[in-house]
């Protein structure tokens, strides 16, 4: 019989498969969703020369090695954007897969939530609260990435996108308030969280400029929009207060938004990437947060 640690690889294997699988979709949304297109038909196809990807070439990552970065039927360049996508989101489950599911949520504040650690108690027996987490988890960092991509393709972000990510939050904390398990931290500044549904509300403070903003461009129709990186800027730090709570939502506003001030600061004339510099920042910092969130926690008294 295989030792725990070898079922421990695989499972966190297959997760990451899993994730580059979605990843792959991501692309597709983030490319199709701000063109009004949809987002389930027509199959993937080559935007060059329309055939379409035959699945032995859709499989994520590997398609695009062994395709050379070439469309298989008309010799096109394909962008590395797609396989770097899956990689990115693959790694990402594969990671938090071992940080989160397999550790009983030891990285979580107050965690770990079980004293079972490994793949086969928390996974093959399900133990449906912690997945629940690392699910719930996985999905934000997914909506993140589809405002990156949209963001680096110029657009804003989709309202279908917004909306989706709001709805969840209100269901997940009206449902399952052991996906905010930070509210104790609450009391220690004086703000009394009895609910989910007060984290939740509190997590998009951090973000209520930018979202202003947002909400102030889509009612005024201007001629001359604002560009969209403040407000994709200002949407995905919400997303993230609303989706993991009050003390995550700030954590990722103060060190994102001190990355970028850094990055932008060192890179003042290079301001064509800022929009990747910008957005990027706020999913770097929402995994980092989810990765290391009770040993930061732990850091404030």
């Amino acid at each position: 019989m295989p030792s725990n640690a070898i079922i421990d690889l695989i499972t966190a294997l297959w997760l990451g498969f899993i994730g580059a699988c979605i990843g792959s979709f991501l692309n597709v949304v983030a490319y199709r969703m701000p063109l009004g297109m949809s987002v389930i038909w027509k199959p993937s196809h080559c935007p060059k020369c329309n055939h379409a990807i035959r699945p032995y070439d859709n499989v994520p990552i590997f398609g695009w090695l062994w395709l050379k970065g070439k469309c298989r039927d008309c010799g096109e360049p394909i962008s590395p954007r797609y396989a770097i996508v899956e990689f990115v989101m693959g790694l990402a489950f594969f990671v938090l897969a071992y940080a989160e599911l397999f550790s009983g949520g030891a990285n979580l504040p107050g965690g770990p939530i079980t004293e079972f650690t490994g793949a086969v108690n928390n996974f093959l027996v399900p133990n449906w609260p912690l997945i629940g987490v690392y699910a719930y988890h996985c999905t934000l960092l997914c909506l993140l990435m589809i405002i990156v991509l949209v963001d680096i393709d110029g657009y804003r972000v989709p309202l279908k996108i917004v909306f989706f990510g709001v709805l969840l939050a209100v269901i997940c904390s009206s449902n399952w308030s052991y996906l905010y398990p930070h509210r104790d931290r609450a009391a220690k500044f004086g703000i009394a969280l009895s609910d989910s549904h007060a984290d939740a509300l509190l997590g998009i403070l951090a973000s209520l400029p930018g979202l202003l903003v947002y909400a102030f461009m889509l009612i005024s129709r201007k001629k001359q929009p604002f560009s969209h990186v403040p407000l994709n800027y200002g949407v995905a730090l919400g997303l993230t207060g609303i989706m993991l709570g009050h003390w995550a939502g700030w954590l990722t506003f103060l060190f994102g938004g001190s990355a970028t001030a850094i990055i932008v600061r060192l890179n003042k004339h290079r301001n064509e990437s800022s929009v990747l510099r910008m957005v990027s920042s706020v999913w770097l910092g929402t995994f980092g947060i989810i990765l290391f969130w009770r040993p930061i926690v732990g850091l404030f008294p």
